[in-house]
């Protein structure tokens, strides 16, 4: 709350940045297409493992990063549907026209604040699938590579939503949490069935 409030401009009653075109096009229309563009590729790779097979060690963990961010795009964008905490600019108290929610967790969708999680973070977080799949390749370079590009993604995706008062960082680190635990649940088979190698696969 803190963050939005330093954000907002009373005298505009709005956020400065909430309508900036290039914000705008890059880290709300364009990122979206993160997720799904990784997603069908990884699905293309292990479909061409049946075809070429140097391919075949890729399916597994080709599957399993499909399915993290497919699956994590759907269920972002149902479970924010069931929270209650809106966008920020929303609130009557930063120009908005609905009263802090006085729960967390609805069952009506029409009660749910559209904002937690952050889908738009949630595109960007999407990329800590790479951590996970240089893991399971046994790519100790890759996975820490990975790990990187999945939290600048995340976290540059997540502060242009801040700037524009769509989201509050709550909102942005439960996505992370999100796909941080969804990448670890379908990759993990893959990864206890590697043979111990060396400790740097570990």
């Amino acid at each position: 709350m803190r963050i939005a409030r330093a954000l907002f401009d009373p005298a505009l009653d709005d956020f400065p940045l909430r309508l900036n075109r290039w914000l705008d096009l890059i880290g709300h229309r364009m990122v979206l297409a993160l997720p799904i563009g990784i997603g069908l590729a990884a699905v293309g790779v292990a479909a061409a493992s049946y075809r070429i097979p140097a391919w075949r060690p890729w399916r597994g963990p080709a599957l399993a990063l499909a399915a993290t961010c497919l699956t994590g795009q759907v269920l972002v964008n149902q479970l924010k549907h069931y929270t209650t905490l809106p966008r920020p600019y929303d609130l009557d108290s930063l120009g908005g026209y609905t009263p802090y929610p006085s729960y967390w967790w609805t069952w009506v969708r029409a009660g749910g604040g559209g904002a937690l999680p952050s889908g738009h973070a949630g595109a960007g977080y999407s990329m800590l699938t790479l951590y996970f799949l240089g893991w399971a390749l046994g790519r100790p370079a890759w996975r820490w590579w990975g790990l990187a590009a999945g939290i600048a993604g995340g976290v540059g995706f997540s502060t242009v939503r801040i700037l524009q008062g769509a989201h509050f960082l709550s909102q942005t680190l439960w996505s992370a949490t999100l796909m941080w635990f969804l990448a670890a649940l379908f990759f993990y088979p893959l990864i206890v069935a590697r043979p111990a190698v060396s400790g740097l696969n570990h």
